[in-house]
């Protein structure tokens, strides 16, 4: 289904700003602190298209809040849950309009194109921001992600002095007839593309498919289904080339030994030999080989010193046992020689 364009021509546009319209004509739009009206001169026309979601009412959708920057303005589009008579109204807020400038001025010579603003769908995570109400698309509800559509804005001179405006479903409720709900289908008939910027396109008819490079495009047996991944190799010799022009040839093996999946190589430490990371290194070391003495302990100079003496005590103690043995043994001659004498 492809979007609904305004189209209108400026003079009927022009009768319609001294409405409510697309605002229904009963409501008085008046904002929460009931000191500020909506002007009937800023929003003029309003397409909205929604996907379908069984039990969803056209009549339902509403000015939920108008939030004004710097030099812009944002509406916001909600969607009431409850029933509109309730005593307390739940709802959530389903869509928002892309940035109005805050200059934008009605005149004569004014472009369909100028004052025409897109309405895209609140793609963020749904937020609770009170027991009743969700800014975001609740569970449920997820096929008006797809919610589009544009407003036509008259001119944004009468909202210079207001700020934020948050209002009711009573006073701003949007008339049946700008919200169109698509049938419910079972075939694919169109293609929403929504880049990281909000940026959005809704494709129809033939799409042709054009892959850039490292992407793959698999279709099933029976025509039914695309499925697009990345090129393992593609992406690998990307990495390489990266790499290469970073620090030179990526390692590829150690000793024959190939990496992992994931590329790594491990090292393990064994027999006295322990690994340890540092900084963006490895620190490989023999705890064997460590001193027995700690810290605390005597050092390597007393250590010497005490075996210098020790060597010393070692040669007065080998004289001593020498002369020893020669006296003992002038002993023994002249015992020996006195025996003698004797006889």
């Amino acid at each position: 289904m492809s979007d609904y364009q305004v189209t209108n021509s400026l003079e009927w546009l022009n009768s319609n700003m001294h409405r409510n319209y697309p605002i229904v004509d009963n409501a008085v739009p008046r904002d929460a602190t009931e000191k500020y009206y909506l002007p009937s001169s800023f929003l003029v026309d309003m397409q909205l298209i929604v996907p379908y979601v069984a039990g969803l009412d056209a009549s339902h959708f509403f000015i939920s809040s108008i939030t004004k920057t710097v030099d812009s303005y944002q509406i916001t589009i909600g969607y009431l849950i409850s029933d509109p008579t309730a005593a307390v109204r739940s709802g959530f807020d389903c869509a928002i309009v892309s940035a109005i400038p805050a200059d934008l001025i009605f005149s004569g010579d004014s472009t369909d194109d100028a004052h025409t603003f897109r309405i895209s769908a609140i793609t963020t995570e749904a937020t609770m921001m009170s027991p009743t109400y969700i800014y975001g698309i609740p569970t449920g509800y997820e096929a008006l992600r797809g919610i589009r559509g544009s407003v036509y804005v008259g001119t944004c001179s009468d909202m210079n002095d207001i700020g934020a405006l948050s209002f009711d479903f009573a006073n701003t409720e949007i008339m049946s007839t700008c919200v169109y709900i698509e049938d419910p289908i079972t075939e694919l008939e169109s293609i929403r593309f929504v880049d990281s910027t909000g940026t959005d396109a809704t494709l129809t008819n033939d799409i042709e498919l054009i892959l850039s490079e490292g992407i793959i495009a698999e279709i099933s047996e029976d025509n039914d289904r695309v499925t697009l991944k990345l090129d393992e190799d593609f992406i690998t010799a990307k990495l390489n080339d990266i790499l290469k022009d970073k620090v030179g040839n990526a390692i590829l093996s150690i000793n024959g030994a190939l990496p992992d999946d994931d590329g790594n190589f491990y090292i393990l430490g064994q027999d006295c030999t322990s690994i340890t990371t540092q900084g963006s290194g490895i620190s490989i070391s023999n705890p064997c080989s460590k001193p027995c003495c700690d810290s605390n302990g005597a050092d390597s100079a007393d250590i010497l010193k005490a075996l210098t003496d020790l060597t010393a005590a070692k040669d007065v103690l080998n004289n001593y046992y020498t002369q020893l043995a020669t006296n003992v043994n002038a002993l023994q001659a002249r015992l020996s020689s006195l025996i003698a004498s004797r006889k």
